[in-house]
């Protein structure tokens, strides 16, 4: 290796070895570390043989000695190559936990731009009002409050032998069920079941105005605009603020 190579390699290797190094953020020095490194260096000069007196006497021919068995041993990894390595194991258990929380958080593909703000488990202990579940077959699940709302799901009217539910969504504030067999609701949205198809969730979404009756039982400003979304998978009715 010549002698400006050689300096270069000393460098390059301050660079990724030193207390101070900053190799790892300069792909094209540490590509060059590698290069030099896989180069053989030159071997120093061997002093000139000196003579010396035979062990043996010169007339008498000397045994030949019997060859040294070669000895095996595994090649060491340079430690730029481990960086390299340790540097794509880290991008790859990054990509995996982005992945992960991509995977649990967009439940629906069209919430673009919104934030996550709860995920609610269902609350056994809940009374759904009979007068939201008259003539359903099937299991009826209430779901924990949120800001007023509350939620429920049931199977679905369109297809009552599936597995597809529906979702209600409403504030018991603003319910009045003191009539007996019907309901009477004083919000700006009236309460409906919406109902999944096929790989698309049941999804209501509202806008909060100023004088919407939603609103004040809340904590939110005016303009506020809320999704709920039956995340089935899980469970759970995930909430989206836009």
């Amino acid at each position: 290796m010549p002698i400006d190579e050689q300096d270069e390699l000393a460098q390059l290797r301050r660079r990724a070895y030193s207390p101070t190094a900053d190799i790892a953020s300069d792909p094209n020095a540490l590509r060059r570390l590698i290069e030099l490194e896989a180069r053989p260096v030159l071997a120093e000069t061997e002093p000139a043989p000196v003579e010396r007196e035979p062990l043996i006497p010169t007339s008498e021919p000397a045994p030949d000695a019997a060859p040294a068995p070669p000895r095996f041993s595994l090649p060491h990894p340079r430690r730029s190559t481990v960086l390299l390595l340790g540097a794509a194991a880290l991008v790859v258990a990054t990509l995996a936990t982005a992945l992960t929380l991509v995977q649990r958080v967009q439940t629906d593909p069209l919430q673009t731009g919104a934030t996550q703000i709860a995920r609610l488990s269902a609350d056994p202990a809940f009374d759904v009002p009979s007068t939201l579940a008259r003539g359903v077959i099937g299991e009826v699940t209430a779901y924990e409050e949120f800001e007023g709302f509350r939620a429920l799901t049931l199977p679905s009217y369109q297809d009552p032998g599936g597995t597809a539910r529906c979702m209600t969504l409403w504030q018991p504030a603003l319910l009045d069920t003191s009539g007996g067999v019907g309901f009477s609701y004083t919000g700006d949205y009236p309460v409906l079941s919406v109902c999944g198809a096929g790989v698309f969730p049941p999804t209501s979404t509202m806008l909060l105005r100023e004088e919407s009756p939603e609103r004040e039982q809340t904590s939110f400003p005016a303009g506020t605009a809320l999704q709920f979304v039956y995340d089935e998978q899980n469970d759970e009715i995930v909430v989206f603020r836009g």
